[in-house]
């Protein structure tokens, strides 16, 4: 496969995490001990690592795996940062940047063909357009939807057809732009999808393992800005899918299966998100020895005897979990699942997990089409407004106490349309007092595969809000997903579903 088309991206990605490196190295030259830092400049390396790997770029993926070794030593404490160790890896760093450099201007082991040069060739049918400007448009379409939102308010005051008619056709103009601009921001998931074969072509045979690729759904179109995000989260489950998933041809034979395991990526639309899926036909998770794993960490509890697919997924996702027993070039060094989860819930998204003993694993990554403009319901918690992104919303509930479930001094269950759900009051999840009612009002919510009741104290309405980043307080629960302004000027943050149930 040409690899080619792939090294401009190569660079771009590279750089960013070379910069991700040097801000970390400079923070440990401030604070020696802190793990934040060290961490930071773990993932950095391990990025570098995994995208190097997948282009054929051995010199920048043998130095990244030497320096992530070093700070792994240094993340688990069997090693100490000292001025001679914080020097060595700050000239490694740079030597590290050079070898990125170098690597897509001199071809290498027939993986990558060397950039073409200029040629004369008919006029263009695209043009390209910086990143940062495409978001800079979507930022001022979101603040025209949000003064959009306030004059439909004051003419709503104002008894007048023909305002009301210059604003109607405004709106559907707007309307037409937002649309537009979202357009311009998807591009097809084939765009990273395709640097993955070979991916999986060297890992399988670095493994010694005999492994059928089968990629699906390329055409499908993906907000650039998430597309950007899932590429590292994508190559580590293909990674642990060949590691941890698919057995060897011995191993397979001897259980009546194929000698060659098959290994899927697929993306599919589905209700407004878009499905990307890596499925194998391995041994599946031994979720005893998972269970086994975790107590000895302190993740679950000794008298837990068994795991779901949600409680499997909990602990998987736990910051430096890992059930393997040595470290490789591969796995085993706690790198996996929690960098998914993260990534993916700063997306809006989700992850679930079906797996099933000697037949395989999915691991499916629900992603909105857009982080930028969602559709919300807006509910109003004591004096504050909070919006629920609608792709979780299943209805709204008028809920009497009676028919919520009483455990200890708190309403923990209740039933929607013959299904148990849990309730979440949100009034003391955000540190307001409890209040009860005879009639309480709730939003019935689906995330991963699980139903949920939030109490609420009233609606509001629902809108398109635009999404802007929140970051919550240091140490803080992580509940939201973002934050907006709504059409009076009010202010609102956005709820993390994912996060509640």
């Amino acid at each position: 496969m040409d690899l080619s088309k792939y090294v401009d991206l190569f660079l771009s990605e590279g750089r960013e995490h070379v910069a991700e490196l040097n801000g970390a190295l400079s923070e440990m030259e401030r604070a020696p001990s802190s793990a934040d830092a060290i961490a930071a400049a773990f993932r950095a390396v391990h990025s570098i690592k995994g995208m190097a790997a997948a282009m054929g770029y051995t010199i920048v993926t043998e130095r990244a795996d030497a320096l992530e070794t070093a700070f792994d030593a240094l993340r688990r404490g069997e090693e100490q940062v000292t001025p001679s160790l914080l020097g060595h890896m700050i000239e490694e760093g740079d030597a590290l940047a050079r070898e990125i450099e170098l690597a897509v201007v001199q071809p290498v082991p027939g993986s990558v063909a060397e950039p073409s040069r200029p040629q004369s060739r008919k006029q263009a049918t695209h043009v390209r357009v910086r990143a940062s400007r495409l978001d800079s448009l979507m930022n001022l379409v979101g603040e025209i939807e949000i003064a959009r939102g306030r004059l439909e308010r004051e003419l709503a005051r104002v008894a007048d057809e023909e305002l009301s008619a210059a604003f109607d056709s405004a709106s559907r103009l707007l309307t037409e732009l937002r649309e537009q601009v979202i357009g311009a921001r998807m591009v097809p998931v084939g765009q990273v999808f395709e640097r993955f074969p070979r991916l999986v072509r060297e890992t399988a045979r670095s493994l010694d393992k005999e492994v059928d690729f089968t990629l699906d759904g390329a055409e499908i179109e993906l907000d650039r800005s998430i597309l950007d995000r899932i590429g590292d989260p994508v190559m580590h489950l293909l990674r642990n899918a060949l590691d941890h998933g698919i057995e060897s041809a011995q191993e397979r034979e001897h259980d009546g299966k194929s000698a060659r395991g098959r290994l899927t990526l697929s993306a599919q639309r589905e209700a407004g998100y878009v499905l990307i899926r890596v499925a194998d036909d391995g041994r599946g998770i031994d979720r005893d020895r998972v269970l086994a794993r975790a107590r000895e960490a302190g993740i679950v509890a000794w008298e837990a005897t068994t795991l779901d697919d949600i409680e499997l997924l909990r602990v998987l996702a736990h910051p430096g979990f890992s059930t393997a027993a040595a470290v490789t070039s591969v796995s085993g060094r706690g790198v996996g699942l929690d960098v998914v989860d993260a990534a993916v819930r700063m997306l809006g998204g989700a992850i679930e997990i079906k797996t099933v003993g000697g037949r395989g694993t999915a691991i499916t990554l629900r992603l909105p089409l857009s982080v930028a403009i969602v559709r919300a319901l807006i509910a109003r918690v004591g004096e504050e407004l909070f919006a629920i992104p609608f792709t979780h919303v299943q209805e709204t509930l008028e809920i009497r106490p009676p028919l919520m479930a009483l455990r200890g001094a708190e309403w923990k269950e209740t039933d929607i349309a013959g299904v148990t759900a849990t309730v979440v009051m949100l009034r003391t999840l955000f540190g307001l007092p409890p209040r009860m009612s005879e009639q309480m009002l709730g939003i019935s919510v689906l995330a991963g595969g699980r139903r949920a009741a939030l109490m609420v104290d009233g609606f509001v309405g629902q809108q398109d809000v635009v999404v802007k980043r929140f970051d919550p307080p240091r140490g803080g629960a992580s509940m939201f997903a973002g934050a907006t302004v709504l059409g009076d000027g009010s202010p609102a943050l956005i709820v993390d579903v994912n996060s509640l149930i």
